[in-house]
């Protein structure tokens, strides 16, 4: 399955790349979608999952990074849910697999929901590594 955006999520997600790219040139590392939207099996409720990896040195910016593009959002009809990470908590959480799995735990304590959050995101990190991931990217 292919990426399936709107209109206004293709325009907020071009608007953001563009605003990071222009006034943080050189903290974005990379900026990847992933969830439902990436995956092609959205519903109309859902959200658009973006992380941003950001260069070790610019970890004191990550919620600026995220608060820039949620303010952006309240522009128009996307509704993007922004995590930022550092290059290096990005590795550990990928070696770990914890990623996805830590934000779903602290909503639900359900050994099975960590189980297929952890599943899901393995198979979206085995797409990314193999090219397959229709948000990996480097930002540019």
């Amino acid at each position: 399955m292919s990426m399936r955006l709107t209109a206004d999520e293709h325009d907020w997600l071009d608007a953001y790349r563009q605003i990071l790219k222009g006034q943080y040139p050189s903290i974005v590392e990379r900026m990847i979608t992933y969830g439902s939207k990436a995956r092609g099996d959205d519903h109309p409720d859902s959200d658009l999952d973006v992380l941003l990896i950001v260069k070790n040195e610019g970890a004191h910016l990550k919620r600026q990074l995220a608060r820039l593009g949620s303010e952006l959002a309240a522009m128009s009809d996307a509704v993007p849910s922004i995590l930022a990470y550092t290059q290096d908590e990005w590795e550990t959480r990928r070696e770990r697999c914890t990623f996805l799995a830590s934000r779903r735990t602290r909503r639900s304590a359900g050994l099975m929901n960590r189980i297929i959050v952890i599943a899901a995101w393995q198979r979206a990190w085995r797409a990314l590594r193999a090219g397959r991931g229709s948000g990996a990217g480097r930002l540019v």
